[in-house]
């Protein structure tokens, strides 16, 4: 496919950058551990700028994820995990009302990579989810679609499923990938 190889070199030219300096103040730890920990419910951006996602989130809720993620014992399980499903578990399990699927991946992508763990599978929500059905097919991707904690509002893909063009990508760079291109594919 060769327009797909096409807009994979278009997003690695354009936007892969783009979203590893999004990532780049949890990676680097630049801040203390609770400023980084309410950044990343918040969805600030490096120079503070906060991430479109959480503009619809509610200003009570994200108080309530920064309350919950905040406390000393959360804090100290956060640091225990070792890979990233386990980050997204516990986002998952604490996560407060109106706290949706988007919310949830965004905000354990940025406290995984405080720790150096990424998704090795792609998550879809939202844009993600429309790129998928839309380069994959409704069929193929209901075939292939597993569902976090059997929960149909987080359905994720293994790489394996989509076109060897995307394979040069990380699953968080895929799943951003699709959402940028959800109009592009035939």
């Amino acid at each position: 496919m060769e327009q797909l190889q096409e807009l994979v070199a278009l997003y690695k030219r354009n936007f892969e950058k783009h979203e590893e300096w999004k990532l780049s103040d949890f990676r680097n730890q630049s801040k203390p551990l609770e400023d980084l920990i309410r950044d990343a419910v918040w969805g600030k951006e490096p120079k503070l700028k906060r991430d479109s996602h959480q503009y619809r989130i509610p200003k009570k809720t994200l108080e309530e994820m920064e309350e919950e993620l905040l406390k000393p014992e959360i804090i100290k399980e956060l640091m225990k995990r070792k890979t990233f499903d386990e980050i997204f578990t516990m986002i998952y399990v604490l996560k407060a009302p109106f706290f949706g699927p988007l919310s949830v991946y965004d905000t354990s992508l940025r406290l995984g990579a405080i720790m150096q763990l990424y998704p090795n599978v792609i998550y879809l929500h939202r844009g993600a989810l429309d790129g998928a059905r839309a380069l994959l097919g409704k069929e193929v991707l209901h075939r292939h679609a597993k569902y976090f904690c059997d929960d149909k509002e987080y359905p994720y893909i293994t790489k394996e499923v989509l076109p060897r063009e995307l394979h040069c990508l990380e699953p968080y760079h895929i799943e951003n990938f699709l959402c940028i291109n959800k109009s592009k594919f035939k």
